[in-house]
């Protein structure tokens, strides 16, 4: 199990980095040397202090599960209600086409289209035990590139059909090609010129 995070331990280690005296960094900062001297006696500080001055040596802070793999933040462009407010970070959040079967979908014309759905506690829970817990809540880009995907899996799986659809491969005597398909050919697809009509 790794010790409790240190912050004034990290203050000192970013001035060894950054080659700053304790004066040298309190300027930086536009702090006061006496500030800078009780952050490294364990007084606390701001994330984002703290963040300034690890940067200021070429170090940044992140944050690890217990396997020390890295977390990320939550996206800045989680799908967001109509209102424009991020949905409850415990509940699941679907795309907007995803409509969940307790809810009765009725147009409104006051009203613009849901752009998200939440599921309550209950309803959540019921579908994790089958489907799992996402990760995180979906995405704007995300989103637009999933319906990317699936028109482009839509306009493949016509090529394809069409492909099957397509008309056997035309099985002509050479001789067909000048004026009509000879009585003798299989296929029998060249028009006959001569009259205007398909043989």
């Amino acid at each position: 199990m790794n010790p409790a995070f240190d912050a004034s331990a990290h203050v000192t280690r970013a001035r060894r980095r950054a080659d700053l005296s304790q004066r040298e960094l309190a300027a930086r900062l536009g702090v006061s040397q006496s500030v800078v001297n009780r952050w490294e006696g364990g007084s606390p500080m701001s994330v984002n202090r703290l963040v300034t001055i690890l940067a200021l040596a070429g170090l940044r802070l992140c944050v690890v599960d217990g396997s020390g793999r890295q977390v990320d933040p939550t996206p800045s462009d989680v799908v967001r209600d109509n209102a424009g407010r991020r949905f409850p970070s415990h509940l699941d959040v679907d795309p907007p086409e995803r409509v969940p079967a307790e809810r009765v979908l009725m147009p409104r014309r006051d009203r613009p289209d849901p752009r998200g759905w939440y599921r309550l506690r209950d309803k959540r829970d019921a579908r994790r035990l089958s489907e799992g817990a996402p990760t995180d809540h979906p995405t704007v880009s995300g989103e637009l590139s999933r319906r990317l995907d699936e028109v482009r899996r839509q306009r493949l799986r016509a090529r394809a059909r069409a492909r099957e659809e397509a008309l056997p491969e035309c099985e002509c005597l050479d001789g067909c090609f000048e004026l009509a398909c000879l009585p003798g050919c299989s296929c029998q697809c060249e028009p006959d010129r001569s009259s205007g009509r398909v043989s």
